[in-house]
């Protein structure tokens, strides 16, 4: 009698599954320290409540001139070798991602953040359907991201682009939000960020049933894009 090996069949993908972007260090501390504080509050901590609450103050400010939320945008791994007196790119980018992040999960009993929603697959999730004749304003609000000429006025469209995604309980992966932050500032970064966003919200496809509940990470970043 011949004994056939049987190999175990390959799990079934799950749908909707989201492919994570793997994060730089940068991108892998914000990502640990924002998983920190939304268990924190998701638990109602008193520190991590307080801590989301300053850390709102600083939205919109520039990086290292809040002495209250130093303790959570200053680090080593932000800062890098030879850094001057002017706040690096890092620095910036993990500040606008901490203080967008305490905005976002604000009032929120689900977590607002989530690796693999990348942000235009998190504002396409606004507005699944398909467009029509009609420009819908999500769409328009999109599209001011990417005629933003400097950081303040992205950062500026940013805030009230997770101010709507707050409203809806759509999460936003904050780690690779600081990481495309960084090569926005960079040149010719601006470029390749809006590719990617752009990418992300027109593949999207039409009423997926996306759904932030239950898609909860706790985890690193396991899939390159």
């Amino acid at each position: 009698m011949t004994v056939v090996d049987e190999q175990p069949a390959a799990a079934p993908k799950q749908p909707n599954q989201a492919r994570w972007v793997e994060l730089t260090e940068v991108g892998q501390e914000v990502h640990t320290r924002i998983l920190s504080l939304q268990e924190g509050v998701l638990a109602n901590r008193s520190a991590a409540v307080a801590a989301l609450a300053r850390l709102r103050r600083g939205v919109g400010k520039p990086a290292g001139s809040v002495n209250e939320i130093l303790q959570y945008t200053v680090s080593e791994k932000f800062a890098g070798p030879g850094a001057g007196d002017a706040p690096t790119a890092a620095e910036t980018a993990a500040h606008v991602a901490l203080t967008l992040y305490a905005v976002h999960q604000q009032s929120q009993r689900q977590r607002m953040h989530q690796r693999g929603y990348g942000l235009g697959r998190a504002v396409r999730l606004l507005h699944p359907d398909d467009f029509g004749a009609v420009v819908p304003p999500v769409l328009r609000r999109f599209q001011t991201l990417g005629t933003a000429q400097s950081l303040d006025e992205l950062v500026h469209h940013l805030r009230g682009m997770v101010q709507l995604l707050r409203g809806q309980a759509i999460p936003l992966d904050y780690a690779l939000l600081a990481d495309e932050l960084i090569l926005w500032q960079r040149r010719g970064g601006a470029s390749t960020v809006r590719l990617r966003w752009g990418r992300e919200f027109y593949r999207t496809p039409a009423s997926t049933g996306d759904t932030a509940e239950g898609q909860a990470d706790t985890g690193q970043a396991t899939d390159s894009e």
